[in-house]
């Protein structure tokens, strides 16, 4: 198993840090979100626990993503539409999940490693695109 096996928690380490401190603290808040997922013993994801879990991740991905979107659009970020979809697209994909959880169609494994592949590609791969926006933007601030 590597580091970046899907069933492994997500590690923070400054590789992964996008060079803006208020975001790498949501990163940081959205991997221990996804990480108490992957840390229940049981498979249920109706439980009460996986519900205010799930519900707390989504209502943090949702306030994080508004406010990266706000910097790169400072930042004047080129990309901010793609950006935006992308979190658009993991929102959707999250509720869809949610809903096939409530029909016991998806276990709390797959939704774990859906979630933590998505964050280490989203952020190793996406948001690393608008590090040096965001640099140049703190520079001139």
């Amino acid at each position: 198993m590597t580091e970046h096996d899907s069933n492994t928690p997500i590690f923070w380490n400054e590789s992964l840090s996008v060079g803006e401190p208020t975001l790498d603290k949501h990163h940081q808040h959205l991997a221990h979100l996804i990480n108490q997922l992957g840390g229940r013993d049981s498979d249920n994801l109706k439980s009460e626990q996986m519900v205010d879990i799930l519900s707390a991740l989504v209502k943090y991905a949702e306030y994080h993503f508004k406010h990266e979107e706000e910097l790169m659009a400072e930042a004047a970020y080129d990309h901010l539409e793609s950006h935006r979809q992308e979190h658009l697209h993991f929102c959707e994909v999250v509720a869809e999940i949610c809903y096939g959880a409530t029909l016991g169609v998806i276990s709390a494994k797959e939704l774990f490693s859906y979630l933590t592949r998505w964050w280490r590609n989203h952020i190793l791969l996406e948001d690393m695109k608008y590090k040096p926006s965001l640099q140049a933007l703190f520079e001139v601030s």
